[in-house]
């Protein structure tokens, strides 16, 4: 009982201090910023909305909601045609793509999405091309990097054209999972299972969101757990690099979760390491960063990395050295994405990787029952979805 007081009491003052970031993040009458420094994003307002959410604050942007509405459907409109303006493919492009699920995901939220279904964004990406034709030519079976975020951006589509839209699309999402369990490797990813071993969870994960979803079991749970424990540092993180990551840390905790009820103990222990290690690095400011040991590049930070590349013999070690080398260099000083022109700092906080860590302490704390705190996973398929 005790233990379960602490946990509590620090997810409360974890979610207070979220939201605090999430609010210093929103600019009036346009949007919210990716970070209080950048520009607006059609990506932040996805995020700030997931998070409040999550997290269960979305009565504090009650009187936004037509706004939020509204500027949801003009940026995936605005996005669309800029791709086309520029020759860009909507079939592949991963901005569009990504925009499209996060907006019908955050409509799904604000309960919106049925005034307008998005129709046409939704129905020439399911019906003008082959979609395996389309997964199978970007690597999708053989664990291209990205390849993960693109069959998990097509299966959103196809089972919200199903279950939402009422289309008849049960061959094309059969097709999309028989092919991914017929060339699962030994780890429980795809592509070769001894090579690229942190790209092997880090893109594999999108796919268990959509088994996940569906209720469909591969018989590699084991496996995925097994494979991913073996990745993790000695303070939780699941990251190539000291510190984690927001996206490293989540996809491997998704993967460890995946057993539920039947999970190890040292799996258990593992994940409550992960937790604790998690609030600790919450910035001051209430966010959370990509990592806090990349930058500055000093004898502080430079000793981390010494220290996670020695940790672990063989293939690991060569990977993890190969990564903190190539974030040495000057090109990697700031974070680079499609979100924002701006480049946020590796220790900056920001609503992506806020969010992802504040799903990361949730799926714990539900998985393993830590606390009696609510938390609001999103009943709409792809990232941040959890079966109740």
């Amino acid at each position: 009982m005790e233990s379960q007081e602490i946990y509590q009491h620090d997810f409360e003052k974890s979610k207070k201090m979220y939201d605090d970031f999430i609010d210093k993040c929103y600019q009036p009458y346009e949007g919210y910023r990716l970070t209080p420094k950048s520009e607006t994003s059609p990506y932040a307002l996805c995020f700030a909305i997931f998070g409040k959410h999550l997290i269960g604050k979305m009565q504090s942007i009650n009187n936004e909601i037509d706004f939020f509405d509204s500027l949801l459907r003009s940026n995936i409109k605005q996005y669309k045609e800029k791709c086309i303006s520029l020759d860009r493919d909507i079939h592949s492009d991963k901005g569009y793509l990504q925009l499209l699920c996060f907006t019908l995901s955050a409509l799904s939220i604000i309960d919106t999405l049925q005034d307008d279904s998005l129709l046409e964004h939704v129905l020439p990406l399911i019906v003008d091309k082959d979609i395996m034709s389309i997964l199978e030519s970007s690597g999708t079976f053989t664990g291209s990097p990205g390849s993960g975020n693109l069959a998990m951006f097509y299966a959103t589509l196809l089972i919200y054209s199903r279950n939402y839209l009422k289309l008849n699309i049960d061959e094309s999402l059969d097709n999309w999972v028989e092919t991914h369990i017929a060339s699962i490797n030994s780890n429980g990813f795809w592509g070769k299972s001894d090579k690229n071993l942190y790209l092997q969870f880090q893109n594999g994960y999108h796919q268990y969101e959509i088994f996940e979803y569906l209720g469909i079991k591969t018989n590699k749970e084991n496996e995925v757990a097994n494979f991913v424990y073996s990745l993790s540092d000695k303070i939780g993180h699941f990251a190539p690099y000291p510190g984690g990551g927001g996206c490293y840390d989540y996809d491997a905790i998704f993967a460890l979760t995946l057993l539920e009820g039947s999970i190890s103990d040292n799996h258990k222990a593992l994940l409550e390491k992960t937790l604790n290690t998690i609030l600790t690095e919450q910035n001051i400011d209430g966010g959370f960063s990509e990592t806090l040991y990349i930058r500055p590049r000093n004898i502080i930070n430079i000793k981390a990395m010494y220290s996670h590349i020695k940790e672990r013999p063989g293939r690991l070690r060569i990977e993890r050295a190969r990564y903190c080398l190539t974030l040495l260099r000057p090109k990697h000083n700031n974070i680079k994405t499609h979100w924002t022109e701006y480049s946020r700092e590796w220790s900056e906080s920001n609503l992506w990787d806020s969010w992802f860590r504040m799903l990361t302490i949730a799926r714990i704390d539900k998985t393993i029952c830590l606390s009696s705190s609510k938390w609001g996973f999103i009943n709409f398929p792809g990232i941040g979805f959890r079966p109740v």
